[in-house]
C-alpha cells in the first residue's frame, strides 16, 4: 500500500508540474524534459484542463527556440535576461560553478523553481519580453557556455548576460540604458566575464 501511495504521489507531482508549465504555454518537449511524461499524456492534460476553458492558453507546437541573439539584441533585452538569470541562480536552478550545476532532467522540484523564477520575473518586469520558452532557452544556453556567459560591470556592479562571440564585447546594458536616458553616449564598459561552460 505504501509503494502504491508513493507512486501516486510521484505521478501527481509530475501532473502538477506539467499543468503549471502548460499554463505558461511551454512546449511539449520542455514539459517532457522536466516531468518524464509522454507526449500523449501531456496532450490529454492540456485537453482536460485548458482546451475547453476560458484560460486562453495556447498550445505551442514545434521545437523550443535555440537562437541566443534575441535574448541580448538590445540593452533592454540583455537587462531583462539578466533579471531572469539572477533569479535562476538565487533559486539554485543555475550555478556559476560548472562542477555544481544541478541535474535538471526529471527534477520536479527544480521544475517548480524554474516556474517560480519565471513568475517572479513577470511580476518584476513590466511588459516582459521573455516568454517561458525563451527563458528555457536562456537557461540551456548558459549551461552550455559556448555562446552566452555572465559578466559583472566594473562601474555599476550589475550582473548581466553577454555574448561571448561578439567582437568587440558589448558594454554594460545598464550603463548603456542610463546613458541613453540622459541623452549621452554610452561608454564601453566591459565587465568581468565568466565564460566557463555550465553543463553538468
Amino acid at each position: 500500500m505504501r509503494a502504491t501511495d508513493h507512486r501516486y504521489r510521484g505521478e501527481k507531482a509530475k501532473f502538477d508540474l506539467a499543468i503549471r508549465m502548460i499554463g505558461h504555454e511551454a512546449r511539449t518537449g520542455t514539459i517532457r524534459f522536466w516531468t518524464g511524461l509522454s507526449d500523449d499524456r501531456i496532450r490529454k492534460l492540456y485537453t482536460s484542463y485548458f482546451k475547453y476553458t476560458d484560460a486562453h492558453v495556447r498550445r505551442r507546437r514545434g521545437r523550443s527556440p535555440t537562437q541566443v541573439a534575441p535574448l541580448i539584441k538590445t540593452p533592454l533585452r540583455a537587462l531583462e535576461s539578466g533579471v531572469f538569470v539572477n533569479l535562476l541562480i538565487a533559486n539554485g536552478v543555475l550555478s556559476t560553478d560548472p562542477a555544481q550545476a544541478p541535474k535538471l532532467k526529471g527534477n520536479i522540484d527544480l521544475g517548480h523553481r524554474f516556474c517560480e523564477c519565471y513568475e517572479t520575473y513577470c511580476a518584476l518586469v513590466p511588459r516582459a519580453n521573455l516568454t517561458f520558452e525563451w527563458g528555457w532557452n536562456l537557461l540551456l544556453s548558459l549551461r552550455r557556455g559556448d555562446e552566452l556567459g555572465l559578466a559583472r560591470c566594473n562601474v555599476c556592479s550589475i550582473g548581466y548576460v553577454v555574448d561571448l562571440l561578439a567582437v568587440p564585447r558589448p558594454g554594460c546594458p545598464a550603463c548603456a540604458t542610463f546613458a541613453d536616458a540622459l541623452g549621452k553616449r554610452s561608454p564601453a564598459v566591459p565587465g568581468k566575464q565568466h565564460s566557463a561552460s555550465l553543463v553538468s
